[in-house]
């Protein structure tokens, strides 16, 4: 008797590990569109509320926020899309007509229809951030509640970027800033070693994280892949064409905004605030622009309680 009640158990939790491996499986996929695929990945059952999750960069590699989407599968349907022109994503012609602000925003309205979903939750971080606040722009009758984290600016690019470049060279000694333009001229000249590449990408990066020195396991996070040509194709139209200002208005559901107190990228964050009051900010202390990954446990309180309280 003792040992039918063994396997009985035995098999019940193979049959729920088997059940929640199954709900919280990744699911890639991809839709095609006139100049190519547009690639995705969902995580968690399609019974769930969905969020659609946007990368910052921009041009980063989706697998940035993997870890986030993941952690919040039980309870949602996370939806990451390779960005056009990133990852697998990369459209025919790879140029200014085909990676662009108004394109990139369309491929979030081509992935809802897609998948038939008619209204969703948009994340999006920094760049990311700026991606969803002009899909909801342009669609806000597609959007139930934007989640913005370390959000990059909401109007006059240049000027705010401009601040936040000399704001990250203060955050660097002057040794600091000087190895790091003898790094960026030997990668330049193709003369650095992968060490001296890591080296690079750590003092670049070490402006966005509170603790200093970055952490390896933050910096393994945050060091995914970039394209650097979609980088540039899209801050070229940023800089002249992005403004949301008065457009974001046109969305009257809830704007939240999560972000670290000690971030360079901070000051967006206000200035959003001025412009559109119902924005709600959520601030992390010691935190810089990752607080998923920097203040885990902080970022996963906060953002359940909102998701919670739409």
């Amino acid at each position: 008797m003792k040992n039918k009640n063994y396997i009985s158990k035995l098999l019940f939790t193979a049959f729920s590990l088997l059940i929640t491996s199954y709900c919280n499986a990744q699911i890639a996929d991809s839709i095609k569109y006139e100049n190519g695929f547009l690639h995705y990945h969902e995580y968690g059952s399609k019974d769930l509320p969905p969020i659609i999750i946007l990368t910052g960069g921009p041009g980063n590699s989706y697998n940035q926020l993997e870890g986030l989407a993941e952690t919040i599968s039980p309870k949602f349907r996370s939806i990451l899309l390779e960005q056009r022109g990133t990852g697998k994503s990369i459209p025919i012609p790879f140029d200014s007509t085909t990676v662009n602000i108004n394109a990139v925003t369309k491929d979030i309205k081509t992935l809802l229809d897609s998948l038939k979903i008619e209204k969703s939750i948009i994340l999006g971080h920094s760049w990311g951030g700026m991606l969803a606040m002009n899909f909801a722009s342009e669609f806000p009758n597609n959007v139930s509640h934007l989640i913005l984290v370390a959000p990059g600016p909401h109007k006059d690019a240049k000027n705010g970027f401009d601040v936040l470049i000399t704001n990250c060279r203060h955050t660097r000694s002057f040794e600091e800033e000087q190895r790091l333009n003898q790094l960026n001229e030997r990668i330049a000249n193709n003369e650095a070693d992968s060490l001296e590449i890591i080296e690079s990408k750590k003092l670049f990066r070490r402006a966005y994280i509170f603790a200093n020195p970055i952490p390896d396991s933050i910096f393994q996070k945050i060091n995914r892949g970039n394209n650097s040509k979609t980088s540039n194709l899209l801050w070229n139209d940023i800089i002249s064409n992005y403004d949301v200002s008065k457009s974001l208005k046109k969305f009257t559901g809830k704007i939240d905004v999560i972000t670290g107190r000690q971030d360079v990228v901070g000051f967006f964050s206000y200035e959003l605030k001025r412009d559109i009051v119902n924005a709600k900010i959520h601030w992390i202390n010691e935190c810089g622009h990752f607080p998923m990954y920097e203040q885990p446990t902080e970022f996963y309180k906060i953002l359940y309680k909102v998701l919670n309280a739409a």
